[in-house]
C-alpha cells in the first residue's frame, strides 16, 4: 500500500484547502435531487431540501446511469440517448467490509507483526481459486471462497483506532449485484459476512476472534448508501465496448453529455475507475475549453 493510498483522505483535504483559498464555497450533507435544465442548457441543481443552486456549469461525478436516469427529467433528454443510458452496463461482484480488530490478523504463511501488514493483503493464491470464485458467483450470485483484499489503515495512521486496536477494510470478490433465484442482498447480506470472516480465519486463525466490530456493504447497499448503480465502483463496466471514445457512449464521451453545460467527471469517462483523478482533470479542462472566447465564437456559428 503505498502513501497515495494510506492517506486518500489527505489528497481531498489538499484539495479543499485551495479551493477554500480560491474563494470557493464547499457545501456538504447538500444531497442533490434534480438537475435543472431550460431549453437544453443546464441551469443548476436542487438539493433535496428545495434550494436551488443556480450556476452555468454543473460537473456530475455519479455515474451516468445515476446522473441521466434518476438526476434529470426524461423530458430534457433525446429518447435515443435515454435508450443508449440504459444499456450503458453496469453492475460490480464487489462486497465491502470494515472491521475494528482488538489485533493484528496473525497469517500462518507469515507469523507476527511485520511490514506486510503495511501492504495491501490479497487472499487468492492460485489462478484457479479466483476461477473457481468467479464461477462461483456467476451459477450462485455468491463465491465460496472470495477473493479478499485487506488493507490495515492504522498500521501508518495510529489515530484511526485505540492503542494496541487496528481498523481494516476489506474488498471482497465474487458477489453478483444481484443474486439468482429471485434472493435478496438483505437476507444474505449476514451470511456472505460471515463467509467472508471464515475465508480470512482460514489464513490468519486469529482473525474471528479479533474482529470488535463490523460494517457491512453488500452490491446493494452500495447502490443505496452511495449512489452506485448495481453497486458498481468504476460507474460502469470498464469492457472495450465502454472504454475511450465510447466512455459511457459514443459521441458522448468528452465529458460532455447532450445538455449544454453539465459534465460529467467521475470514474464513468475516460480513463475509468481507478485512483487516478484524471476524470476530474480532464473535465476541468473542457469546462475551461467551453468557456474560451474562441471557443464560444464558434459555437455561435
Amino acid at each position: 500500500m503505498g502513501p497515495c493510498r494510506r492517506r486518500m483522505g489527505a489528497i481531498t483535504e489538499a484539495m479543499r484547502q485551495a479551493c477554500a483559498a480560491a474563494g470557493v464555497e464547499i457545501t456538504t450533507d447538500a444531497p442533490v435531487a434534480r438537475v435543472l435544465v431550460d431549453g437544453g442548457r443546464v441551469t443548476g441543481v436542487r438539493l433535496e431540501s428545495g434550494e436551488e443552486v443556480i450556476g452555468r456549469a454543473v460537473a456530475a461525478n455519479v455515474g451516468p446511469r445515476l446522473l441521466y436516469e434518476k438526476l434529470i427529467d426524461a423530458a430534457d433528454l433525446d429518447p435515443s440517448f435515454r435508450r443508449r443510458i440504459h444499456n450503458y452496463k453496469v453492475g460490480s461482484g464487489t462486497f465491502r467490509m470494515n472491521v475494528a480488530l482488538s489485533e493484528l490478523p496473525d497469517f500462518t504463511c507469515l507469523p507476527g507483526e511485520g511490514e506486510h501488514h503495511q501492504s495491501g493483503i490479497v487472499l487468492a493464491p492460485t489462478l484457479d481459486y479466483m476461477d473457481r470464485a468467479y464461477l462461483d458467483a456467476k451459477r450462485d450470485g455468491i463465491s465460496r471462497e472470495p477473493i479478499v483484499e485487506m488493507l490495515i489503515p492504522s498500521t501508518v495512521d495510529d489515530s484511526l483506532a485505540p492503542p494496541g486496536q487496528h481498523v481494516a477494510s476489506l474488498f471482497c470478490q465474487q458477489f453478483a449485484p444481484v443474486l439468482p433465484n429471485g434472493r435478496s442482498w438483505d437476507d444474505e447480506r449476514e451470511a456472505a459476512a460471515e463467509l467472508i470472516i471464515d475465508t480470512v480465519t482460514r489464513w490468519a486463525p486469529n482473525f474471528r476472534a479479533s474482529v470488535i466490530a463490523r460494517q457491512i456493504h453488500s452490491p446493494l447497499d452500495l447502490e443505496r448508501k452511495f449512489g452506485l448503480s448495481g453497486g458498481d465502483i468504476m460507474h460502469g463496466a470498464m469492457s472495450l465496448d465502454q472504454l475511450w471514445a465510447a466512455r459511457p457512449i459514443l459521441g458522448n464521451a468528452a465529458y460532455r453529455g447532450p445538455i449544454a453545460g453539465l459534465y460529467m467527471c467521475g470514474a464513468g469517462t475516460h480513463p475509468g475507475g481507478g485512483v487516478t483523478g484524471a476524470p476530474g482533470h480532464n473535465a476541468a479542462h473542457a469546462i475551461l475549453a467551453d468557456r474560451s472566447p474562441i471557443r464560444r465564437m464558434f459555437r455561435a456559428r
